[in-house]
């Protein structure tokens, strides 16, 4: 045995160990890429640098000798620098997504990737607990969900986006129709209490959380009814009341309790919520006020109605008779689209939405403005109003046209007024549909938590704290009027952080994972997919246009089990199947590696899924040799180098598919050795060895047994 220093303390090390099996030994850390327990050190990947006292540079551990005496550092800024160097070098020539753009897109990170692909096999069961492990209102979205995540579908490179959303109702739906739908395992019972200010889509995902968690949770409402915007500001013929229901019923029946009437800052306040027992407070209010339009006059007509003021209205059945009616809605967001649309449901003889831009700057979802077109509502663009009477029973509403000048704050051409365009028309009503904000009226000395200059609930973007301790803010409150997506996302990291401040633990901490990307689509190589069936994406089936009219029936009807299969089945599975063990990109989170550092021209290649267990993707491969060295070490000679500098790849005998190599036993070592996704089994399949366990892990398998175990199978 040798007397070695490692980072200063004194340890032991056998005298034909490496620097780096001496560590290990020792368990002090040193990362690499190329280094397997079950082959002599190759040094490939270069990252495994040291520090040695009397040396010069940064030499390599896997191939260094220990020697007496020797006094060895791993951690350093020059290490540190060096390691962040080979990464990235390793990068440059690293082609492929660690996570599906559509994952990273969503807001709620929802695994879209790995719920679409058991769609796609039939495994429905076990998709609902993936899909609700980051959103607890799956039928709620599948329904009237943005879909951000298939903007980015890389599907949308060749013939069209998965439809990601649909694929979620469609397994919702189904779960929901069980005699039990779907509920996690509740963990013990903490003893702590969490009180909920709102049952919208921010209150009900926390809800639903922290009562996993085992925290006793109580929800407060205002209103007498749950979901908040999403039954009084989302017309019913895209969400049924009953479907909302249902949904927030499985959140109850995980033990949240729901209190309806209560008014927090008048019958409830954060003095007696805490007298009462809660542990920590979330404020989830949402933005329920409308925005008046600004103009001259519009505070004398009685006409005139706000946006979200008139859907809550239809939903409560207290709206105005519309019947034969002339309706003007003026914005063009959602709610604008939704105000239209409900217009048109209440018999009005017709509805115009006024704009003051192009319909190809309406903020509104594309999806919303074509089913607005569909059903001939129509469309007054390039005009706004400036002013508003009453006219009897009528009112007069002066509007300018307009024309686009320069881009604004939001990138959108900054609508100018054309002088001498002002004119007049008569409506019978004007919804105001343009914006809406926050009644934040419970804010004072019984509620000090501060307010930004959006009037907007201060929180910490990551933790969902404010500036009170004890008491969170998520939702609509603190980001303004967006997605309902967005607010359970907000839910759920303000219950993580509920959950840690309860039981007295560090709130969680925002860590920036190192994440691979292809590029956009349009940078994207379709080839490097191989070839894909083009199959055309499946058109969700709806109601007529005449079915439409004067019925408030749900429009969008639901896929079939075939169409849901099929549709899944377009995915290409984008994102790296070894994404959680991939150790480039844990060591490229650990030392802050840029994939574009030394980027330069790439080979690309197609993905090879010719094995029958195996998919063997080479724009992942980072050429550290170890499957090619585990392979020769099998004794098989499976896989070898090809060709040289960056045009060298690794390849089964003469390039042929790994599906066609002769002498390839199926063992599965060349997987357990790959450190990158560049190898990965099939999802469908298993191999037939146990070679792929982890090797970090307790029990690893021999490359003997390995073999052995292959030929007898």
């Amino acid at each position: 045995m040798l007397n070695i220093k490692i980072n200063g303390k004194a340890y032991q090390a056998k005298g034909n160990q490496t620097v780096l099996e001496a560590c290990k030994e020792n368990n002090v850390f040193i990362p690499t890429l190329c280094h397997d327990p079950r082959l002599v050190p190759f040094g490939s990947c270069m990252i495994c640098r040291v520090e040695i006292e009397g040396q010069r540079g940064v030499p390599l551990a896997c191939g260094t000798q220990v020697a007496e005496g020797m006094v060895i550092t791993t951690e350093s800024a020059a290490i540190n620098e060096a390691r962040r160097v080979c990464l990235e070098l390793l990068a440059s020539q690293h082609y492929g997504d660690c996570v599906a753009p559509c994952v990273m897109e969503c807001p709620a990170n929802m695994d879209a990737m790995g719920y679409v692909n058991m769609i796609a096999q039939g495994r429905y069961d076990e998709a609902i607990p993936l899909i609700k492990k980051t959103n607890p209102l799956p039928v709620v979205c599948g329904r009237i969900c943005t879909r951000p995540c298939e903007k980015k579908c890389r599907r949308g490179a060749f013939e069209g986006p998965v439809g990601i959303a649909y694929l979620k109702r469609f397994v919702a739906d189904l779960d929901m129709e069980k005699e039990q739908p779907y509920l996690p395992e509740r963990m013990p019972a903490t003893g702590k209490k969490a009180a909920i200010i709102g049952a919208g889509p921010a209150g009900l995902s926390a809800a639903w959380f922290l009562a996993q968690m085992g925290h006793g949770v109580t929800i407060y409402e205002r209103q007498e009814n749950p979901g908040g915007m999403l039954r009084y500001g989302i017309p019913s013929y895209r969400l049924p009341r009953e479907d909302l229901d249902a949904e927030v019923d499985v959140i109850r029946s995980l033990g949240v309790e729901i209190r309806y009437g209560v008014d927090f800052g008048r019958d409830i306040t954060v003095d007696s919520l805490k007298s009462e027992g809660y542990d920590s407070i979330l404020l989830a209010v949402g933005s329920q006020v409308g925005t008046s339009l600004g103009v001259e006059g519009e505070e004398a007509c009685s006409n005139v109605i706000r946006g979200v003021d008139f859907l809550g209205s239809v939903t409560r059945g207290t709206q105005p008779d519309l019947k034969g009616k002339r309706i003007a809605v003026v914005g063009g967001g959602n709610t604008a689209i939704d105000c239209a649309r409900t217009a048109l449901r209440l018999a009005a003889q017709s509805v115009e939405i006024i704009y003051r831009r192009t319909v190809a700057e309406m903020p509104a979802d594309d999806m919303e403005i074509e089913e607005a077109q569909h059903e001939e509502i129509k469309f007054n663009i390039l005009t706004n109003p400036s002013g508003v009477s009453q006219a009897g029973s009528t009112v007069q509403l002066k509007l300018l046209k307009m024309e686009l000048g320069e881009p604004d704050a939001s990138g959108r051409r900054s609508p100018q007024p054309v002088k001498g365009s002002e004119h007049s028309v008569e409506y019978d009503y004007i919804i105001a549909a343009i914006g809406q904000t926050q009644d934040l009226s419970f804010v004072g000395p019984d509620c000090e938590v501060a307010v930004d200059k959006w009037n907007c609930l201060a929180a910490d973007s990551h933790t969902m704290a404010t500036n009170i301790d004890g008491i969170f803010a998520a939702g609509d409150a603190v980001t303004g009027p967006q997605t309902a997506i967005l607010a359970i996302a907000g839910g759920k990291r303000a219950a993580l952080a509920m959950d840690k401040y309860m039981l007295g633990q560090p709130l969680p901490k925002d860590i920036k994972l190192y994440n691979h990307v292809r590029g956009s689509n349009d940078e994207l190589d379709v080839a490097s997919f191989g070839e894909k069936e083009e199959i055309a994406k499946a058109v969700m089936p709806s109601l007529s246009k005449a079915e439409r009219h004067h019925s408030f029936d749900e429009v969008e009807l639901g896929f079939t089990e075939g169409q849901a299969k099929l549709e899944a089945s377009r995915c290409l599975s984008c994102g790296c199947a070894d994404v959680d063990e991939c150790k480039l990109r844990q060591l490229g989170t650990t030392y802050g590696a840029d994939q574009f550092a030394m980027a330069g021209e790439q080979t690309t290649h197609p993905i090879d899924e010719s094995h029958e267990y195996i998919v063997r993707d080479r724009n992942k491969c980072i050429l550290c040799g170890c499957c090619v060295r585990i392979c020769a070490a099998a004794g098989v000679g499976a896989l070898g180098f090809v060709g040289r500098g960056f045009d060298t790849t690794v390849e089964p005998s003469f390039s042929r598919p790994l599906g066609e190599e002769k002498n390839c036993i199926d063992c599965g070592l060349c997987v357990s050795a790959c450190p990158v996704g560049a190898l990965t089994p099939k999802a469908v399949a298993k191999l037939p060895t146990a070679a792929y366990l982890d090797l970090e892990g307790v029990q690893v398998t021999s490359i003997e047994d390995a073999v052995a175990q292959a030929k007898s199978n």
